[in-house]
């Protein structure tokens, strides 16, 4: 009570982070709640409810029977299933890219239209929005070191940090802020698209992309300024839940600003339907432009898992459907629609046909779906639910590293196509999506895949080791994506003798060597030190001030800085440049023809 509500700025809490001692009463209240299941028996069974999680012998709590054979099982089947993939994978003879002895259409010689020129300006929103994000990341690592300051701005300016920003809002705002600046990003590149691969343009397309993109602007201020009222006490009663702070990690945004997400997410389909309409009439529904549609929807479909549950409902219950939107977003509807938009524009480029594309793109998806649909039970081992998802979580946790392997082969296949061309016109774009492949084999695959055995995360679980993952595969792979997309999309745009890829090249070295950096010199030696200490002091010893507080760890907190610092000085370059290029845009063809472009003529003329 006295530390969420006095304060303790040893642990980076400010006063009266809990207005009232009541208050922070219930809150103590329910924190010996959740002691209590985790520690008491689950009727019928030798654990408690959460599996004997967290780990705490002297509290009868270790790692039980199933999750050591789970541990086991799934290394077998890893074996397995990647011998039996690589079979199908071959078997299908999936066509690689290749840029010999065929045309890529130059640039210059793409038409641009109106409602491309709209979808150009959810850039410059996502960019401000990654901007604060990587910003907000820095003071967070910089918490760990300085928790109750930031380089003495708070002497030199009299801003006290902590109490206006404490680190769980600025954690909140961080995670959301990273998927909502790759989803604007995704948004604009599913509306500009369209017409570069159908040469058509619905009547008023560009103005309804401008409100839907106003109010998406409308939905982020008002979300994240929700999350702030809420967090701060500003927003009570039952307001907070539909308005403010829904607590939820991820999901905090209030219910109303849910709504008007969900609602983006249907009239951006909607849009993308009108502009792929030429291509959507004459493919079958396992074309090219159908999984693009389908990997939107799925994306909206899941997020309304979201409303399935109200502040009444149990910690547990809400838990299990709040993975339904967090889980199959990321390991699921995400890598669908990655896989479906390199598929496009692969197909955009010339480097694959239509067909071959649209074969690819199928098999990886149902990988993909198929996997990360049921591997959301990974999620459920340690929050209350039956033992039941050990095995299962298990089993499907381990094949999702399967199709991410073969990500990284069409990645490496595609830096082959690349290179066989010198004179091919997208090497910057593709560059972004080589690195995509990569780190999310590294990210998701790799890394995700250790954290995910029954075992390993039983000891690790919240650790370092989830926040090398988390980058690596929420950056690495999507972020570099979209970023990818966004130099495609301007490259297009601009006039071919004024392009100047000069600066987005060095902000995508910065990118890559700080994240690098970040990861493997900084945040996973902190996450296997605590993974050493969960395992021979308990777990609450591994997440204590006392672990943080090392002089080994603190030195690792400070090594954090150079990846950090190239991570941030390649977003300034970024967002800068965008300014930049803003200026030099190509005037849009007030009516062009099918005949007039190069990309369309390909598209629809392949068959």
């Amino acid at each position: 009570v006295e530390r969420y509500h006095e304060g303790d700025h040893e642990r980076g809490v400010p006063s009266e982070m809990i207005d009232s001692a009541a208050d922070a009463e219930q809150f103590a209240d329910f924190a010996m709640w959740t002691a209590w299941f985790s520690h008491t028996d689950r009727p019928g069974s030798t654990h408690s409810y959460t599996n004997d999680w967290p780990y705490n012998p002297g509290a009868g709590n270790d790692a039980t029977a199933a999750s050591m054979t789970w541990s086991v099982i799934a290394m077998v089947l890893l074996v397995a299933g990647a011998g039996l993939g690589i079979w199908l994978y071959k078997s299908i003879e999936l066509p690689e890219p290749s840029a010999e002895g065929i045309s890529v259409p130059e640039p210059g010689d793409v038409s641009v239209f109106p409602s491309q020129r709209a979808a150009l300006r959810f850039i410059p929103v996502a960019a401000g929005l990654f901007l604060a994000q990587v910003l907000l990341g820095g003071l967070l690592a910089h918490f760990y070191i300085e928790r109750a300051g930031f380089f003495g701005v708070e002497e030199i300016l009299g801003v006290h940090i902590l109490q206006l920003l404490p680190f769980s809002l600025a954690k909140t705002w961080h995670i959301d802020l990273g998927i909502l600046w790759i989803a604007a990003t995704w948004l604009g590149a599913g509306l500009f698209l369209p017409p570069l691969l159908t040469g058509y343009e619905p009547p008023k397309q560009s103005r309804y992309i401008d409100v839907l993109l106003g109010a998406i602007v409308v939905v982020t201020v008002g979300g994240l300024s929700g999350i702030w009222l809420g967090a701060n006490g500003y927003i009570d009663g039952p307001l907070w839940w539909i308005l403010g702070n829904e607590g939820l990690e991820y999901l905090e945004v209030g219910k109303l600003w849910q709504f008007g997400i969900l609602a983006g997410f249907g009239i951006w389909a909607v849009l993308a339907i009108r502009g792929l309409r030429p291509l959507l009439d004459r493919e079958p529904l396992y074309g090219l432009a159908h999984m693009i549609l389908y990997a939107g929807g799925s994306i909206a479909l899941l997020f309304t898992a979201g409303f399935l549950f109200t502040p009444e409902t149990n910690i547990a219950v809400t838990e299990f459907w709040r993975w339904w939107v967090v889980h199959m977003w990321v390991e699921g509807a995400f890598e669908f629609f990655i896989v479906a938009i390199v598929g496009l524009t692969l197909v955009s480029m010339n480097l694959l046909s239509r067909r071959s594309a649209e074969k690819a793109v199928v098999l990886q998806a149902l990988l993909v779906m198929g996997t990360g649909i049921i591997g959301v039970s990974h999620h459920y081992w340690w929050v209350g639910m039956p033992d039941m998802w050990v095995p299962i979580g298990s089993v499907f946790s381990t094949l999702e590293l399967i199709p991410l392997v073969f990500i990284l082969y069409e990645a490496l296949g595609q830096y082959r196509a690349m290179n066989a061309d010198s004179g091919f016109p997208y090497r910057l774009p593709f560059m972004f999506i080589i690195a995509s492949g990569v780190w999310n084999f590294v990210g998701a695959g790799v890394l995700g895949f250790f954290i995910n055995l029954p075992l390993i995360n039983y000891y690790e679980h919240g650790t370092y080791l989830t926040v090398g993952h988390a980058h690596a595969a929420m950056f690495g792979a999507f972020g570099f994506l979209a970023l990818g997309m966004v130099t495609y999309m301007l490259q297009i745009a601009i006039d071919p003798e004024r392009w100047d890829g000069s600066w987005l090249r060095v902000a995508f070295w910065c990118w890559n060597v700080g994240l690098v950096l970040m990861v493997f010199v900084s945040v996973l030696p902190v996450g296997f030190l605590q993974l050493e200490t969960a395992f021979t002091g308990g777990y609450d010893a591994a997440r204590s001030v006392a672990f943080y507080d090392q002089p080994l760890v603190q030195s690792l907190f400070w090594a954090r800085l150079p990846g950090d610092s190239l991570i941030i000085l390649g977003t300034v370059i970024y967002a800068a440049d965008l300014v930049r290029k803003r200026f030099v845009l190509r005037e849009s063809a007030d009516d062009p023809s099918v005949e007039d472009m190069a990309v369309a003529e390909g598209v629809l003329g392949d068959d």
